[in-house]
């Protein structure tokens, strides 16, 4: 072999092996360079993002409840934020009164005057304030009506407006809740008493119609007046409210409250939010009329988050 090829031979061996040596060097500076700069974005990776809390359930102590956002422009649009048994039919003791009243506004002449009879103070309880032979004009015996719950005011519009039987009235109530399609609610009083017989009718509705005619029953603003006024005494006697959250929670459009034994304690409470919309708030079955108040502003508070 000549000594120029040999020469050749070994340049080019020497420059091969160089060649693969100076790739695999930079092979392993690129990926210890990649290395350095993805340790960051490695890191980041790992971070944990914090989940969202979660509001802890709501445990009422009630038979049935329901709190609706509705739609203070009157359109379809609400939103259910709570239910519980929604919408079981249960007794609802005076919360019949809230029918009670509407019946009153859309037939009779606030002006007229009632003589209130033995009959009348003969009922169940002595909320009212009511002495026979003392003579109210219609509208102010939607005070007692709706402020103490009074059995002897519902007894008297349902029965002495000329003419008016409590069979008569009553059957106005439950074309009114068919017109508004509450389709699981009765009425066989104008009160919401317990039936004086075991095993007899009794009014009965659910906490989803009860929003339903609270919704139609915003229309009408003098209930809402009187439900949200915490004393009244236009005739000697102090009426006072039995809503004891009235002054308690702000925004308080107006509430009612009922308690019998077979219906346990019951409530209605609509609030006002910042936008202008109602919040309607129903309990029913408590096991007194002080639970009633309780698990309302237990209700209230996990509303608001307080």
């Amino acid at each position: 072999m000549s000594k120029g090829l040999k020469f050749f031979l070994i340049a080019f061996i020497i420059t091969f092996f160089g060649v693969f040596a100076l790739n695999a060097f930079q092979q392993n500076l690129e990926s210890a360079f990649y290395a350095q700069i993805s340790q960051p974005f490695q890191q980041i990776v790992k971070v944990k993002i914090p989940e969202k809390s979660q509001k802890p359930n709501l445990d009422l102590q009630v038979k049935a409840a329901i709190s609706v956002l509705a739609d203070s422009q009157g359109g379809e649009g609400k939103k259910v934020l709570f239910k519980k048994n929604s919408n079981e039919k249960l007794a609802i003791a005076s919360l019949t009164k809230l029918m009670t009243a509407n019946i009153v506004l859309e037939n009779y002449d606030l002006s007229q005057e009632i003589k209130i009879s033995e009959e009348v103070v003969a009922q169940e309880g002595k909320a009212g304030k009511l002495m026979a032979g003392k003579i109210f004009s219609v509208e102010y015996l939607l005070y007692p009506l709706l402020m103490e719950s009074s059995n002897d005011a519902a007894y008297a519009l349902a029965n002495d407006y000329n003419g008016m039987t409590e069979e008569k009235f009553v059957e106005l109530m439950n074309l009114k809740a068919g017109d508004l399609g509450l389709e699981n609610t009765y009425f066989v009083n104008s009160t919401g008493l317990d039936p004086e017989q075991p095993g007899h009718s009794i009014n009965y509705s659910t906490a989803e119609d009860l929003v339903k005619l609270t919704e139609y029953l915003l229309k009408k603003p003098l209930i809402w007046e009187i439900l949200a006024t915490p004393k009244f005494s236009l005739y000697g006697p102090e009426l006072i409210n039995t809503n004891g959250l009235l002054g308690e929670i702000p925004n308080i459009v107006g509430g009612k409250t009922g308690f019998t034994d077979q219906a346990g304690g019951c409530m209605l409470l609509v609030l006002k939010n910042k936008g202008g919309n109602s919040l309607i708030n129903v309990i029913l079955g408590t096991i007194s009329p002080e639970t009633r108040i309780e698990e309302m502003e237990k209700l209230i508070e996990w509303l608001t988050g307080q």
